[in-house]
């Protein structure tokens, strides 16, 4: 309650005219260290306000999936997952519980996932209902009309994984109270949130083999012929990497090739590539302090870690699917 009685002051401050043009001067600043006072700033109103990011990993999910079922309050007779992020959970539960998988649309075809070691049944009383997650609670709406349109006696158990205080009262069940803002891992390359930065070795593309980078012509055959990694449905506003400057013309058509959406490419501009040695990150964090992302995907812990002391960005390490916040 009393950090409450400062956030609406804190508000109206943040809504002030003079304190957007302050908030514009210091964002498009190149200076380092007012860049830097920015972005920390930035941080500590995110922490007063609450709206520090939090991230949920397929690993997570999985943990709290096998823990949630520990405590179901009765035995299901079938899963019901809602496509796609909700099958996710239901299969893990119907794989754990030993159950018949179905969606709401193959369950009124009679269609489902079984084991043959499962007998069928001709009738469910218990129905499990579930999803990942719930915003407004349109989808788990509409998944219950067909499912009951098709058999309007059968009992159903609305369950989501993953509330929030404003959705927890629209379902039965539910095992994690997890506010706004939230990134979940199974939904990364398809949710964009604010201006992201990302790196584009180990995470747009592979890494590059050992021993290649050393290599000039196996290098830039490598270039043209990385195989692509996690590409994102949306435009990524900047991918920043320690490649060279040279290898522009290459990676620009690579990125074509894979259909990469982004605004900028930023490279390295310097001579030869040994000059990079033990100055990855610290490039990085240049770049970052001048472009202001509201996060920024990174591949090496070392590097992400790096980046989030040194610029309190956001940052997403890909390797480990740790979030630095």
């Amino acid at each position: 309650m009393e950090s409450d009685v400062f956030k609406l002051p804190l508000i109206k401050i943040s809504n002030s005219l003079f304190y957007q043009r302050i908030k514009k001067y210091f964002s498009k600043s190149k200076n380092r260290n007012f860049s830097r006072f920015y972005l920390q700033a930035r941080a500590l109103k995110r922490d007063f306000l609450g709206e520090k990011i939090k991230f949920v990993s397929i690993e997570d999910l999985i943990v709290w999936t096998c823990e949630w079922i520990k405590v179901f309050p009765i035995s299901y007779d079938i899963i019901v997952g809602i496509p796609r992020s909700g099958l996710l959970v239901a299969n893990i539960i119907a794989s754990k519980l030993g159950k018949i998988l179905t969606t709401p649309e193959l369950f009124s075809q009679k269609i489902g996932w079984i084991s043959t070691t499962i007998t069928k049944k001709e009738e469910y009383k218990n129905i499990l209902l579930v999803d990942d997650s719930i915003y407004s609670g349109k989808t788990m709406e509409k998944a219950l009309e067909l499912l009951y349109s098709y058999r309007p006696n059968i009992k159903i158990t609305k369950a989501v994984l993953i509330v929030n205080e404003n959705s927890k009262n629209l379902v039965d069940l539910y095992y994690k109270v997890i506010p706004h803002p939230r990134i979940f891992e199974w939904n990364l390359l398809h949710a964009k949130r604010g201006t992201i930065a990302i790196d584009l070795d180990g995470v747009v593309c592979e890494n590059c083999p050992p021993g290649v980078d050393f290599n000039e012509d196996l290098y830039i055959n490598w270039i043209k012929n990385a195989k692509p990694y996690l590409i994102p449905t949306f435009e990524i506003d900047f991918i920043v990497s320690c490649r060279l400057e040279k290898y522009r013309p290459s990676t620009e058509a690579w990125l074509c090739r894979h259909n990469v959406k982004y605004k900028e490419l930023i490279l390295w501009d310097i001579p030869s590539k040994d000059k990079r040695e033990g100055r990855y990150a610290e490039y990085k964090i240049e770049q970052f302090l001048k472009i202001k992302p509201d996060m920024v995907w990174e591949s090496n812990f070392s590097q992400a870690e790096k980046i989030w002391k040194a610029t309190k960005i956001p940052t997403l390490c890909i390797d480990e699917m740790v979030l630095f916040s």
